[in-house]
């Protein structure tokens, strides 16, 4: 099964940033703002100015609200 990853700029206005990016926070945005549930997270990565996200693999998300959204968010790729 494929390994689902996304790369989220840090520096979109539509984040909230409030704090130094680091991993703790991160996860904070991705089950904050982002809505991912704790339990999809793999991993998380932290970079200068973007963070990615690695999901777990499984395909009972692929149709959930908040993978589909995330999937349409400009600061995602």
């Amino acid at each position: 099964m494929l390994e689902r990853e996304f790369t989220i700029d840090a520096n979109n206005l539509d984040l909230t940033i409030y704090e130094s990016l680091d991993d703790s926070y991160a996860q904070s945005l991705c089950e904050n703002e982002l809505e991912i549930p704790e339990e999809c997270i793999r991993k998380i990565e932290c970079y200068e100015n973007v963070f990615k996200i690695y999901l777990a693999p499984s395909r009972k998300y692929f149709r959930d609200d908040w993978y589909v959204n995330l999937q349409r968010l400009k600061f995602v790729s």
